[in-house]
């Protein structure tokens, strides 16, 4: 845990800031950065042009399995961070034992939570509450859950899922032999929460242990992919105060640096779950970007390089995000972008991925306004226009 304050790191010219990897979360932080001056240099194995490599200062192209490369590339970065979890521990403690303090998240963060086993291990020991869950070798260990906390179950992969990918819901016991052989690696078999709502909240935190939370907000999901964020959620005061202590908790418990999300679902009973956590900007705060007073990746640079932390006040009444997600196979092209650019209050991103597939993320589009209602129905008619 931090025992001492960190100086701030000075704004000087030529300051580089590192980001393994070459997605939109690496573009839109490289873009918060370069509103300080910051340069930022990226690494990744895109083949094509990466999303980030379209607003990066240099980008070095390679594996993420060598250690070399990445060392090399940690070695020309005043400070490096991260797009995803996904990078094996072994390289990111290699990162911490040549360079200290220079990752953030340091990789002691990320082996408390580097899969969703360790997460949850590590947030029930901070006394989070979990949904029940077990380490499973084999179908007979699905069975012997069910038996005991009923059907439906939810087996994931331990490490690697998102968007839907790497879970399966078991609704009987007849759908566990085919379900365990979709899923590759080691698996961990969930209780299904009867949740009632899905919510989410962003916490940056910095090395002196300065912390802003964001509001909180309701993800809204189609087939396991968010594709509404509407924020500020419709919850009580006192639950909305019980997610801001749970997630700073969680915060603390693994002495996490930068800005991370945290998901949790509540049921209608008020029973709060924390579901998962990213070590990173989240898909559900793309919507500060414009309807905070500083958005989820400038607070990211901001607690990563040890500066004071920006405010996360909402600018409007109600803020809502559409993700944009392919409709087809093939190069990208958003039809009906004058209607999108036509909204008053809308924000329109695209994210300069070359080709389109079904259910990728190309984009987000945030609405700002008063009336929840009236803002829903205007994405709803765009959401079932559109094609990208």
């Amino acid at each position: 845990m931090m025992s001492q304050q960190n100086s701030w790191i000075q704004l000087k010219s030529g300051l580089v800031l590192g980001l393994l990897g070459g997605g939109q979360l690496a573009r839109m932080t490289a873009l918060a950065a370069s509103d300080f001056g910051i340069l930022t240099h990226i690494f990744c194995s895109d083949k094509e042009i990466s999303p980030a490599q379209l607003v990066a200062a240099k980008t070095i192209k390679g594996e993420f399995s060598d250690l070399s490369a990445i060392l090399k590339f940690c070695e020309s970065c005043d400070i490096v961070t991260l797009e995803n979890e996904f990078i094996d521990q072994k390289i990111l403690e290699a990162i911490d034992e040549h360079f200290p303090e220079k990752l953030f998240p340091t990789s002691k963060t990320f082996k408390a939570i580097g899969d969703k086993i360790s997460e949850k291990k590590s947030f029930e020991k901070a006394g989070l509450k979990v949904a029940p869950y077990s380490e499973v070798k084999s179908p007979q260990d699905i069975s012997a859950f069910a038996e005991i906390h009923g059907y439906p179950v939810v087996l994931k992969s331990s490490k690697g899922g998102y968007d839907g990918y790497g879970n399966a819901t078991i609704k009987n016991k007849n759908e566990i032999e085919e379900k365990f052989s979709s899923l590759k690696g080691e698996k961990l078999v969930e209780a299904f929460i009867p949740y009632e709502k899905e919510v989410a909240v962003l916490v940056a935190r910095n090395r002196n242990g300065e912390c802003k939370v964001y509001p909180v907000a309701h993800t809204i999901q189609e087939n396991h992919i968010c594709h509404y964020v509407s924020v500020p959620a419709e919850i009580s005061p006192e639950i909305k105060k019980q997610i801001e202590d749970c997630a700073l908790k969680a915060m603390v418990s693994i002495n996490a640096v930068g800005l991370f999300a945290f998901e949790f679902f509540l049921t209608k009973s008020n029973e709060l779950y924390l579901n998962e956590s990213a070590p990173r900007p989240h898909n559900s705060g793309h919507y500060s970007l414009e309807g905070c007073v500083t958005s989820q990746f400038h607070n990211h640079v901001r607690a990563v390089l040890n500066l004071p932390l920006g405010e996360t006040t909402l600018l409007a009444e109600n803020v809502l995000m559409l993700n944009l997600l392919g409709t087809q196979n093939g190069e990208a092209s958003l039809s009906h972008a004058t209607e999108f650019l036509n909204v008053p209050g809308g924000h329109l991103h695209l994210y300069g991925k070359k080709f389109s597939r079904k259910g990728r993320k190309m984009g987000h589009f945030t609405l700002l306004g008063r009336d929840k209602k009236e803002m829903f129905q205007v994405l709803d008619k765009l959401k079932a226009e559109y094609s990208l």
